[in-house]
Formats: C-alpha cells, structure tokens, sequence
C-alpha cells in the first residue's frame, strides 16, 4: 500500500471503525507515572488534562491521556491510549503508551519497539513539523525544520497513527491552555462572504490592475 493513501486509510478508519476507549486511570495511578522531579497538580476544570508541577510546586506544563482528546482507532478499531507530558513552551516532556491492540505489536514484533518509538518525542518541539520515516528513510532534522522521527519496519501504518494521536491530543490541549506556542490551523477562505464587484470595482480597490513588464 502507497503510503501517500495513509490519510485517506486512517479518515475511512475513523468514520467506520468503532472506537472503544477505555476508563481513564485513577488520580493515584496518574500521579504514580509522573517521573521527579515533576508531580501531578490539580485536574482542569474544562479540558480532560492534569497541570505538571515542577520540584518548587509552580505549574510546569500538562499531563493527559490520548483517548480523552483524540481517540483515534488503530487497525483493530481498538485507539491506542498514550499518556503524553508536555511543559508550558510545548516541548514533549514524555510519553508512554497506556494500552494498544495493534496486532503488529501484540502477536508480531511485540510492545517494546511501540515502547521507544514514542521515546523520541522527549524534547521534541510542539511548534516543529514531526514526522515519520518510512523503513528507508533517516531520522533527524530536514532544513525545513521538519523533525523526522525512525519508524518501525513492518509497522508503519500503526506508528503514523501513533503519531497522528500524539500531535493532535498536544495539539489540542496547547491551543486552549499554551497562546502562541501551537501552529494554528490553515486558513482557508469564509464561503460565507461574497461581495460582487465589475471589473471596475476591482480596479477601484486594487484587487485587479495593469501591470508592464
């Protein structure tokens, strides 16, 4: 399969696949996962995620689950629940992978490619274009900025579904709680506006105009 139909497979999985998204862990079981010198603050009031607070106790950054923002379906239909850390300028702090039933990851390679696959967001940027390589391609930095992350071989369906659950979960908890720090979505034009003009209207306000070489 072309991997240029991959955005199309995952929004046909999205629409048909039904999503089972499992109970969210308990505050003691969050709190138990959070690694010093960081600790889990106060659960917000109006978005599914818990404040990070650093050694000092002032607020640090967010702690969320995955399937409380984005419960993307995997293969199995199943999402893939990761718990995703990240701090107040939107770098990835950690994250680590809850629950999955990729089949590819539970009867084939096992968990622990999953595992550090999702290590290497740790000090990844929010604001940077994070991708993942194809078995041939190379991880690291384009010119660009694009951030290109290794792969797993013969999983690579499953690892960009991975990704896309990461960047839209962080994404979603840093444009509500992070101003500035997240890439805003594109722009794209209001159908709901439409003002006719002649052709001399649109001279009249430079919308159109003669130009020589």
């Amino acid at each position: 399969m072309a991997l240029s139909f991959f955005p199309f497979i995952l929004s046909i999985l999205l629409i048909l696949c039904p999503i089972e998204a499992k109970a969210g862990l308990a505050e003691e079981e969050l709190a138990d996962l959070i690694i010093p010198p960081y600790k889990l603050g106060a659960r917000d009031a109006g978005l599914p995620v818990w404040t990070l607070l650093d050694g000092g106790g002032a607020p640090a950054g967010y702690v969320f689950e995955s399937n409380d923002l984005v419960p993307i379906p995997g293969f199995s239909g199943t999402p893939i629940n990761l718990l995703v850390s990240i701090d107040r300028e939107g770098n990835f702090l950690e994250v680590k992978v809850l629950s999955q039933n990729e089949p590819v990851f539970v009867s084939g390679l096992g968990a622990r490619p999953l595992h550090k696959f999702v290590r290497q967001y740790q000090g990844k940027s929010l604001a940077s274009n994070i991708k993942v390589s194809s078995k041939y391609g190379k991880s690291g930095s384009g010119v660009d900025g694009t951030i290109v992350l290794d792969g797993v071989t013969k999983a690579t369906a499953s690892v960009r579904i991975v990704n896309e659950t990461i960047l839209a979960s962080a994404l979603n908890v840093a444009r509500q709680k992070l101003a500035g720090v997240a890439p805003q979505p594109a722009a794209s034009p209001r159908k709901d506006i439409f003002e006719p003009r002649s052709w001399d209207g649109l001279i009249d306000v430079g919308l159109a105009k003669q130009l020589r070489a």
